[in-house]
């Protein structure tokens, strides 16, 4: 689907082999000395200074980042990654390039949840680095990990910090056809971290694919328990086998408490509820789906043929979500049209702000027509009214969500359903 910011995953690395250095006594200025043997290119010589160095210097970022780059000609890339996340910290982080330079080595190295830890922390002791942000929300994404990557996008939104790549990631879901290629050789590089293969279970179970997808999360969450994106995909996918004794065991040894607020954690327990032949709970529990994430099809779609199959008598309601997710439907057809033409037509971005502006969210259909209004001119398409409607609903403190006078939007199951 979209191209996002891509990492590359390799380190350039020196020339060829140097002869072993002759032992030596520590200096009393190493960094001098390394610096010296680095002009020289004697990579190993310089080496040899580095403990030195990192010890007389720990909080020197400069003479870090020199020891990292003589690592770099040595092929540590650990070592390099290490370093330059090093320097990053003792400079607080305020170094730009210094801190793409380790994301870049981190990646590189195969340790892609280093690298986010590394601009999660810079972007909380600098929240308006912008251009650190949008980074991290292109790894979280690249890596299949939409639920961290949806808040930094929706931020970076409010700012103003858009264009069409990133309000086409955060409107659809990756395509199963992406190519898994990147993540797949971090994992090649790093086999103790799993976390990556998170993009792959996504796209098998999505293909249909479950038990594929069942053995792969198992390997996720047998080396990352924690790792709490795996672990709703893993409930996921145990729910859509219909495998009721496994999920339960799955359920519990969880902390319920902190999924509460998952979408994902209810769109399982529904599954299951249905399976069991439990209708009412089903709706119960893709009802908080839907409120947990409004933007999902799934819990919507569920409760209309529910409430069919229960002969709910609720018009307002039903009709109220219907138009939600016809609305939803509208939407990623339409942006799955504009970027199949080239992310060019005016009329299409207009088109997606409307919807929008329809379902109550207001910041991302104004970006939306923001940008139609930067696309080649169509006479038939009134963009600039439609933004100025949108302009006119927002203040400094719109949520990202409009619930107030939605039906659809309240967070207990409506009474006629119950």
């Amino acid at each position: 689907m979209v191209v996002l910011l891509s990492f590359p995953l390799t380190v350039t690395t020196g020339c060829g082999k140097q002869d072993p250095p002759e032992a030596r006594q520590t200096p009393e200025r190493p960094l001098g000395e390394l610096r010296l043997a680095m002009r020289k290119q004697k990579w190993a010589e310089a080496w040899q200074y580095s403990d030195a160095v990192l010890k007389a210097h720990p909080d020197d970022a400069d003479a870090i980042a020199s020891v990292a780059m003589v690592a770099q000609h040595l092929e540590k890339p650990n070592e390099v990654a290490d370093l330059l996340t090093k320097a990053c910290s003792v400079e607080s982080f305020s170094n730009d390039g210094r801190v793409r330079q380790a994301m870049i080595a981190l990646v590189g190295a195969g340790r892609l949840y280093d690298a986010i830890d590394l601009l999660e922390e810079t972007i909380e002791a600098v929240p308006s680095r912008h251009a650190t942000r949008r980074w991290l929300y292109d790894l979280y994404i690249n890596s299949g990990n939409r639920a961290e990557a949806i808040p930094h996008g929706r931020t970076l939104v409010r700012q103003r910090q858009f264009d069409t790549k990133l309000l086409l990631s955060l409107g659809i879901p990756p395509s199963a056809k992406d190519d898994l290629g990147s993540t797949l050789e971090m994992v090649r590089r790093n086999p103790d971290d799993k976390r990556p293969l998170l993009r792959q279970a996504n796209k098998l179970l999505n293909s249909g694919e479950v038990d594929e997808a069942t053995k792969l999360l198992q390997q996720i969450t047998g080396q990352h328990p924690e790792f709490q994106p795996a672990q709703l995909l893993y409930a996921m996918a145990l729910a859509e086998s219909g495998d009721i004794d496994a999920y339960e065991q799955w359920l519990s040894k969880q902390d319920t408490s902190s999924l509460d607020t998952k979408a994902e954690y209810w769109i399982a327990k529904a599954t299951i509820a249905a399976a069991k032949k439990d209708p009412q709970n089903a709706l119960r529990f893709y009802w908080n789906a839907s409120q947990r994430n409004p933007d999902l099809t799934k819990p919507w779609s569920s409760i209309l043929k529910l409430a069919n199959d229960l002969k709910i008598d609720s018009p307002d309601q039903i009709s109220s979500i219907t138009d939600r997710l016809e609305s939803l439907q509208q939407i990623r057809s339409s942006m799955e049209r504009f970027d199949q033409m080239g992310s060019i037509s005016r009329r299409l971005a207009t088109d997606i702000a409307v919807e929008l502006e329809k379902l109550g969210r207001l910041w991302e259909a104004e970006a939306w027509a923001s940008i139609a209004m930067t696309l080649p001119r169509d006479d038939t398409v009134d963009v600039e009214s439609v933004r100025a409607k949108i302009v006119g609903q927002l203040t400094g403190q719109t949520p990202w969500q409009v619930s107030e006078g939605r039906p659809d939007l309240q967070s207990e199951l409506p009474i006629e359903f119950q």
